[in-house]
């Protein structure tokens, strides 16, 4: 099977020598936008990248139904690759600390008005800032933002709210930049390090747990506790999960790693379908 007529067998196109085509591997559905797979020839040789997932060429020559003694991975193509992804991580990157940058304290804000609506009442850490005028690219409207600086990577979390001081109904959590094995502190303090998913979770537990002197780290998501780089020195970690099966399983998968490496490791679950938000707007404690 030669190049281009793999490259049409995928359902791609055949330009120049070239061919872009669905990935068979990572791109099952082939769709006409689908076109992470590179297809070329050299050395007498179908010459295939996948520029999405970077599948391995074995995977994709079996996929593909070709050959694998003729077929080997592309490595210019693998290289512009590499060097286009450094360059759009690094812009991301830029972005993000130049929005963090020019970012206000948040101190008499509306992200400050929506925290205290929202049950907490402690001073807002100097890791949370606000932009009163930032584009919403999901409403295609102008809104303001709180901005959160995700250590040690660099990137920031915006949550979103309209002009009013509403928070958006759609996509109000974004991120930007490069935010993977980061989290947002909240809390310093020689006590436990406690885990959340969400800041307003995080703040929530740092204000049930004033006096115990605890660290409190955002990590924003469900696979940002579960990829979350731990200090290098191991103590004491308490992961307190959002109630539901999501939250639970990337606690029990921080708790695993976190407790092979050394740390002494609890579980803190919030009741079934709420948050530690909800627990603190309730009235209950830790």
């Amino acid at each position: 099977m030669d190049a281009e007529t793999l490259t049409r067998n995928l359902g791609g196109y055949w330009r120049n020598g070239r061919g872009l085509a669905p990935c068979p591997v990572c791109q099952p559905e082939r769709r006409r936008d689908q076109n992470a797979l590179s297809v070329t020839t050299g050395s007498g040789k179908l010459l295939l990248h996948c520029f999405k997932s970077h599948c391995s060429f074995a995977e994709i020559a079996e996929a593909a139904g070709a050959p694998l003694s003729h077929v080997q991975i592309d490595f210019d193509a693998q290289r512009e690759h590499e060097r286009k992804q450094a360059e759009y991580q690094a812009g991301k990157l830029a972005k993000a600390r130049s929005l963090w940058d020019h970012a206000k304290p948040i101190e008499g804000t509306k992200a400050e008005t929506y925290l205290r609506a929202r049950g907490i009442n402690i001073p807002p850490p100097e890791t949370l800032r606000f932009v009163p005028d930032l584009y919403h690219a999901p409403s295609a409207s102008w809104a303001c933002a709180m901005i959160a600086d995700v250590q040690p990577t660099g990137g920031v979390h915006r949550t979103f709210f309209t002009k009013k001081g509403k928070r958006v109904t759609r996509s109000a959590k974004m991120m930007l930049g490069p935010c993977c094995g980061g989290a947002v502190p909240l809390s310093a303090g020689a006590g436990p390090l406690y885990i959340t998913e969400g800041i307003e979770t995080g703040l929530s537990v740092a204000q049930m747990t004033t006096g115990y002197a605890t660290s409190v780290w955002a990590a924003l998501s469900t696979s940002g506790i579960k990829g979350l780089r731990l200090p290098d020195r191991p103590g004491k970690l308490v992961i307190a999960s959002d109630g539901d099966d999501a939250g639970v399983e990337a606690a029990q998968v921080l708790a695993s790693r976190a407790a092979s490496l050394g740390w002494e490791v609890g579980l803190m679950t919030a009741p079934d379908d709420k948050d530690w938000n909800d627990v603190l707007q309730e009235g209950g404690s830790i």
